[in-house]
């Protein structure tokens, strides 16, 4: 519990401070001819990842930034794995995927760090046949905690690459690393 209470006390100390640092902008809007990386505020994109309990997996993200706040970002994450499965006289077929919703601090310009907290709904089940024949079947769903950190690449505004380390807490209950692209 209070790992959770630091974690949160720390994201809204570094929120508030990038808050009270930001510079007002004297600029009249419309006067950019068109959204730069930095101005850009949903970035949409696809992922590969390896995890310590689930292993091979794919994922969609998505990354949206407020309009006054650059610096913080909502990363949300779609995975699906493929655990290895067993065979012999016991087969196990088993399929993961969970979901996940962070919020990111970054820092830096064209290589941005992030680091941050957020939330995990997983979601597993496993087929049991012993001898071919079905011998039962479990599913489990679950909420956990994330702590992230990470780096984007921006390389101009089209696209950003990424590379993420995620330890979950409950939910999940693994470390995994991911890379990918954003559009």
């Amino acid at each position: 519990m209070r790992v959770h209470v630091f974690v949160t006390v720390l994201g809204l100390a570094l929120l508030a401070r990038d808050v009270s640092a930001q510079p007002r902008s004297s600029t009249s809007r419309g006067s950019t001819p068109g959204p730069s990386a930095s101005q850009k505020s949903v970035w949409f994109g696809a992922h590969a990842s390896y995890a310590n309990e689930s292993d091979l997996g794919l994922g969609a993200r998505a990354l949206w930034s407020p309009s006054g706040l650059r610096r913080l970002g909502v990363i949300t994450s779609l995975d699906y794995f493929f655990p290895s499965g067993s065979e012999g006289l016991v087969t196990v077929n088993a399929k993961h995927w969970e979901v996940n919703g962070n919020l990111a601090y970054h820092f830096g310009r064209r290589w941005r760090p992030y680091a941050g907290p957020g939330l995990n709904v997983a979601r597993r089940s496993a087929e049991l046949a012993f001898l071919g024949q079905p011998s039962g079947s479990a599913t489990e769903t679950a909420l956990g905690l994330n702590l992230l950190g990470g780096v984007r690449r921006v390389n101009g505004s089209k696209r950003q690459y990424f590379a993420e380390a995620r330890y979950e807490v409950g939910g999940g209950e693994q470390f995994l690393v991911a890379a990918g692209v954003l559009f």
